[in-house]
């Protein structure tokens, strides 16, 4: 198992490709790459990139999430969710840190979690 200094998110574990179509419930962990589509929730304990080409129509549970595709669903990430420039998201999402770069959409309400102190020093 990797510690969290040691995972890079240019280091794909798992990869969806874009000729893959998914339906139902995807759960795992290490950084995951989606460039295909997924209908149903995406359960998963580590960052995720969904690429250009990805669609998910579901909700997702991730650490960090990387958005260039199209997410039709709730979001929530743990730490950061950043929606690319061709980064699409329609539905509510519960973030530590949200960047929306020149480009992207979000449509929906966003709840921010915030961090006690205490968690900082034991984070």
């Amino acid at each position: 198992m990797f510690s969290d200094k040691d995972k890079n998110i240019n280091k794909i574990e798992t990869l969806i490709g874009e000729q893959c179509n998914i339906v139902g419930t995807l759960t795992g962990e290490g950084v995951l790459q989606i460039d295909g589509t997924i209908k149903g929730d995406l359960l998963w304990q580590d960052d995720i990139n969904i690429g250009i080409s990805s669609y998910c129509n579901g909700n997702i549970t991730c650490k960090n999430a990387y958005v260039n595709g199209t997410i039709d669903g709730n979001v929530i990430c743990d730490n950061v969710l950043t929606i690319e420039p061709c980064g699409k998201v329609k539905g509510d999402i519960t973030v530590r840190n949200l960047i929306v770069k020149e480009g992207g959409s979000f449509d929906g309400k966003c709840t921010m979690v915030v961090v006690k102190k205490s968690d900082d020093v034991l984070g």
